[in-house]
């Protein structure tokens, strides 16, 4: 079987979650036992491809870019009518690449008029839940991708049941057409620390010495930095408990910092630390130091700094909402996270109790087990093959639905 996984928008800005998700899962296929499959990853000869694995498997396809070009209507308005997408320069190509299938890995899928059978791994519809945290033009236009996307994708590949069925209830899509793919978690991530690796991350982001809590996540609003910073210092008013808090992300165009959420909270300065981006490589180790991981996000399609926590022996204390009491099932301490005294609450119990910390550690790390590539690989090697059919027999895909319900 010859697989098309498309790689176009790799080489945008800094390394997110979506491009490591697209190289882990180019690894894991060739890792996979899978003799019969040839992968051929594709992109415009103006973008950076992924890296390819080292393996005779796979090839790479570089593709013209899409000439600009005027249409007719436009495209939020051909959507609304309920217009067909308009042709796209690349389609032809990549059709004539002779596979038997596309995946296209990272939730958007453009507007290409393709004959090939096409899987859009699918994450999260957050402008559904959350109107209000995003711009009109971006609301709008993530509606529209999302929305187009999935109805022209054969199969939907999502990380949770919760997206699963956020997809029936909000957009109508039918069950049959959507298969539930965990993410999976690198082997990098694991509890044994590396000699000298606290050292390293001292020195290249002034990690602070001692324990602290860790949270790692952009300061967008539906990561809910304000209340936990109000949990931390009603934890140090109230009980004269100081927890030192790190957190990482990009900064670019935000708003508000989070040293700003931080004063505003009435915070010490020297109980928040934003190390900033932290490069991938160095997030199993700052894991291993975190005395815990605190996850108050008011909403995620899966949850991955939960599970890399958990591989890396990190107790979790987490929001229990959207798709992540998923992936902590019951490994981790969970909290109302609107609600700054119980996130306060979790925190303080982890926290304070060594015996605690040690049970959800060791919950963690078997749990964290179960997420890892070669127990997911299968399952995206049957979707393949479960959508391949759909070209050899047309009405394939329901009655094989029908059959595994």
């Amino acid at each position: 079987m010859r697989i098309g996984i498309s790689g176009s928008g790799y080489g945008l800005g800094q390394v997110g979650g979506l491009q490591v998700y697209l190289r882990e899962l180019l690894r894991a296929l060739a890792e996979a036992d899978a003799p019969g499959h040839e992968y051929v990853v594709f992109c415009s000869r103006a973008e950076e491809s992924p890296p390819l694995p080292a393996s005779p498997r796979f090839s790479a396809a570089r593709l013209q870019a899409p000439a600009p070009r005027r249409r007719p209507l436009p495209e939020l308005l051909r959507f609304a009518l309920g217009w067909p997408p308009a042709p796209h320069p690349r389609a032809a190509e990549i059709d004539g690449l002779g596979l038997d299938l596309l995946h296209f890995a990272t939730t958007r899928l453009p507007p290409l008029d393709l004959q090939t059978p096409v899987a859009l791994t699918f994450f999260d519809m957050q402008e559904e839940f959350h109107p209000g945290f995003f711009p009109l033009r971006e609301r709008i236009g993530r509606a529209v991708a999302h929305r187009r996307g999935v109805g022209q994708a054969r199969l939907v590949l999502v990380p949770s049941e919760f997206t699963a069925r956020s997809l029936t209830s909000r957009y109508g899509t039918p069950g049959e057409k959507i298969v539930v793919v965990p993410v999976g978690i690198s082997g990098r991530f694991r509890p044994r620390e590396e000699p000298g690796e606290r050292g390293r991350l001292e020195s290249r982001y002034g990690l602070p010495g001692g324990d602290f809590a860790l949270y790692p996540a952009n300061p967008w609003p539906h990561k809910n930095h304000a209340r936990l910073l109000a949990a931390l210092a009603g934890l140090a008013r109230q009980r004269s408990l100081v927890v030192p808090l790190v957190c990482t992300g990009r900064l670019e165009g935000e708003r508000r910092s989070v040293a700003a959420l931080a004063r505003e909270a009435g915070l010490r300065p020297e109980q928040v630390r934003d190390l900033g981006f932290v490069a991938e490589e160095d997030m199993p180790a700052l894991y291993r130091a975190a005395r815990v991981l605190v996850f108050p996000s008011l909403f995620e399609g899966f949850g991955m700094p939960v599970l890399e926590a958990m591989a890396c022996g990190c107790p979790v204390a987490c929001a229990r909402t959207a798709a992540l009491p998923e992936v902590g099932g019951e490994a981790v301490r969970y909290f109302d996270p609107r609600r700054p005294e119980d996130i306060a609450g979790a925190v303080a119990e982890v926290w304070s109790s060594d015996a605690r910390r040690a049970e959800l550690a060791g919950r963690g790390t078997q749990r964290a087990e179960c997420f890892r590539w070669p127990a997911v690989i299968p399952r995206i090697l049957a979707a393949y093959a479960r959508l391949a059919s759909v070209r050899a027999a047309p009405g394939t895909l329901l009655r094989t639905a029908q059959r595994e319900g």
